[in-house]
């Protein structure tokens, strides 16, 4: 059971597209002056492009009807917990 079903990949996909969505918001307000801002500004950069890589392998896997495997969610999701709570602690 490696494979995660088409109702589950899509729940994930929506999460991300969210995420994603939360993240750039945050970066709308930020004040570029500040040298710490320019920090977190990178973080969630940084996380906008982990969203991005992992939606469009959903995309993909999901296209190709391969199903899409858990182990590299599972690498972006740990990835972008590493991020946020980086980002949150500045």
């Amino acid at each position: 059971m490696t494979r995660l079903s088409d109702l589950v990949a899509f729940r994930v996909f929506a999460l991300l597209i969210l995420l994603g969505l939360a993240s750039v918001i945050c970066l709308w307000t930020l004040n570029p002056v500040q040298s710490q801002a320019e920090t977190v500004f990178a973080l969630l950069l940084s996380v906008d492009l982990v969203v991005f890589a992992m939606v469009s392998y959903i995309y993909r896997m999901s296209k190709w009807k391969e199903g899409v495997s858990r182990l590299p969610l599972l690498g972006g999701c740990v990835m972008l917990l590493i991020l946020l709570f980086v980002g949150l602690t500045l």
